[in-house]
């Protein structure tokens, strides 16, 4: 069953919500086709969607969600697609009209998923909402706005709506939207300075975006998150989040792996690098594979450190950049490079080669887990 997250968006009393009738349920169809063929290698099919799929995608039919919704305004059709995986690498978002004439698209999106068409007076608008966590127990929802013009779209507005902290909720939901601003109210929040305080998003000349001078909600959420003591629940390995005498480790990063894993702290990692960085190194002795996670310092990019050309895989707030598979011995190696806000990790895999095929999915669903804090 899929979800829809706006229940969070208060618009209900200035806007017009357009819904699709029975007459587009073909053409939901048959665009639903034209993807599925396209995943499936089907070239002709890929080259009607414009190049909203890349090589990574052909074959990828495990996706958690294919959702197609369709608005009617002055007898246009208007298209919206969420093609959703369990690794956000392959996230797609895209606005096409009726004739399958390519608008936007957006690969920057991470966790659940879930769109829906707005139109305020005469302008267009798709609202995306992505709900993930951070620190293994905060749920976040993140809003963008994507304004449909004539032949094209983008990206107006993108700011935390809601954070879910020891199942207390507080929301930032927009109330007006205007050509000039944006106005949001912040409500639920523990700070009295700010809860039910209005917050102003204006319109930028030069970007065309709106953004707020205070941003209240974001900075009041990224304190939150900062301050907020936890204990890791996905991961199994309790050594990893603690020392010795029991003190928990001030760790920016999730990983989920069972306690087949041991752990080497403290590592430090000059083999497989250009030059030492220190780190956590994970174990599975039975299948000699590893993974090593290593911290790079401010300022320093991971050129610096991988021996091989790391290709950006997503952009965004969320940056993800991946080398290709190398051999190194008798075994596989891969370095992936994790970048959001200050936070910059190098992720290590490795593993033999005769396991590497029959166990790829089972290392993949771990280098997927991995995520970084953003603040």
């Amino acid at each position: 069953m899929r979800i829809i997250f706006f229940a969070v968006i208060t618009l209900s009393a200035i806007l017009n919500f357009g819904c699709g009738t029975d007459d587009d349920q073909f053409n939901k169809a048959s665009l639903r086709k034209t993807i599925i063929d396209a995943i499936s290698g089907d070239v002709d099919s890929n080259k009607k969607l414009q190049g909203i799929l890349t090589p990574k995608h052909i074959g990828k039919n495990d996706f958690n969600q294919l959702y197609i919704d369709s608005i009617l305004i002055d007898d246009q059709r208007y298209f919206s697609v969420i093609l959703e995986y369990a690794d956000p690498t392959l996230n797609v978002f895209a606005i096409y009209d009726g004739s399958l004439n390519f608008y936007l698209l957006d690969k920057s999106l991470n966790g659940y998923l879930s769109s829906e068409f707005v139109k305020v007076d005469e302008r267009k608008f798709v609202f995306v909402q992505e709900r993930f966590f951070t620190k293994d127990v905060l749920s976040l929802d993140r809003l963008s706005m994507y304004e449909i013009f004539d032949g094209s779209a983008s990206l107006i507005y993108r700011a935390i709506s809601r954070l879910g902290k020891d199942n207390i909720e507080s929301f930032q939901t927009i109330e007006a939207i205007t050509d000039d601003y944006i106005l949001t109210k912040i409500t639920g929040v523990q700070d009295r300075r700010i809860n039910n305080r209005i917050d102003t998003f204006y319109l930028s000349s030069a970007t065309k975006k709106y953004s707020s001078r205070s941003d209240w909600f974001n900075n009041y959420v990224k304190q939150e998150i900062k301050d907020y003591s936890w204990l890791i629940t996905k991961p199994q390995i309790t050594a990893e989040f603690s020392d010795p005498k029991g003190e928990v480790k001030d760790r920016r990063y999730n990983i989920s792996l069972d306690d087949e894993w041991g752990e080497i702290p403290r590592y430090i990692e000059d083999k497989l690098v250009k030059q030492p960085l220190k780190g956590e190194k994970f174990i599975y002795k039975l299948l000699n594979s590893s993974f090593t996670i290593l911290s790079i310092p401010s300022g320093e990019d991971g050129e610096k450190y991988s021996p091989y050309v790391l290709s950006e895989t997503q952009k965004g707030q969320y940056q993800i950049r991946t080398s290709a598979v190398f051999e190194s011995g008798e075994s596989y190696l891969q370095i992936f490079e994790h970048t959001c806000g200050a936070n910059k990790y190098l992720l290590l895999f490795q593993c033999p080669k005769s396991i590497y095929l029959e166990k790829s999915k089972f290392f993949s669903e771990i280098i997927n887990s991995f995520k970084i804090d953003c603040f």
